[in-house]
């Protein structure tokens, strides 16, 4: 696995205006139908997700992914707001604040006062490949090819620094083997409103992917088993990341959503 770049992932609490009348429906149909259309600023892309399970089950994330930090102090400053050059950007596409405006009907948009926080990439696996690049892909007569992505809160040990951790898993991040179809994202906090230091962000193929693994919160198939006796490796890596932090899945905050939108402009 190669060193990644300093990609960031923005996460953006999204809720809907239930005493408007708003229904999960509605607003899912209007993101898919208009609000994917949204102009984006260039290096920034975004998916809507729906929690299945979890902390925030059956509640909306807006995750931009951006091409590095300096694609995100471009158009936002450090406090969270437009800078000058966003500005510019939306005063060239009418066509964004008229979708906007219309999006704030249905819910809150990513914007301030929203809660977001903004990670900076630490490590992944380079080495995975999903059959569509796409997170959201409609499908003619059956059901859309969806991604599932796993938001699970990190938290360090008594005695444990950043450094410490960050050197552990830069000097071995390349010894963990995913699941088949599972592509693992180490995420540190750069700026926001969570406090949370770092997160294991899990991207994975489709809802059938998980299942296979986990079709439960945290109760494994036997497949999990025979998984980490094939990569004994991988497992001892967990187990050394375990005595300098918490791991993934309870009982650290975490939610597993699924992908209901994709940004198109």
């Amino acid at each position: 696995m190669n060193k990644p770049s300093t990609r960031v992932f923005s996460m953006h609490y999204i809720g809907i205006d239930i005493e408007a009348g708003v229904t999960n429906k509605n607003f899912e149909n209007f993101v898919r139908e208009k609000g994917v259309f949204i102009p984006n600023y260039p290096g920034w892309k975004w998916v809507l997700l729906k929690g299945l399970r979890g902390e925030r089950a059956n509640q909306y994330l807006m995750l931009y992914e951006i091409e590095s930090i300096e694609a995100l102090n471009r158009y936002i400053d450090s406090n969270g707001m437009k800078t000058n050059e966003a500005n510019k950007f939306l005063d060239n596409n009418l066509e964004a604040h008229l979708i906007i405006e219309e999006w704030k009907k249905y819910a809150s948009f990513a914007s301030i006062p929203t809660i977001y926080t903004d990670y900076v990439l630490l490590a992944e696996n380079t080495e995975c490949k999903f059959s569509e690049e796409s997170r959201y892909v409609e499908r003619s007569g059956q059901e859309p090819l969806a991604r599932v992505i796993g938001i699970h809160n990190l938290a360090l040990h008594s005695g444990v620094t950043g450094d410490d951790f960050e050197s552990f898993i830069s000097e071995n991040h390349n010894r963990i083997v995913d699941y088949p179809g599972w592509k693992f994202h180490v995420l540190k906090c750069h700026r926001g409103n969570r406090l949370d230091q770092y997160v294991m962000m899990m991207e994975i193929e489709s809802l059938e992917a998980v299942e296979h693994f986990y079709p439960q919160a945290d109760i494994p198939t036997l497949e999990v088993d025979k998984f980490a006796e094939a990569y004994k490796d991988t497992k001892a890596m967990y187990e050394e990341w375990k005595k300098l932090a918490s791991f993934s899945g309870s009982p650290q905050m975490y939610t597993d959503y699924i992908v209901v939108a994709e940004s198109q402009a």
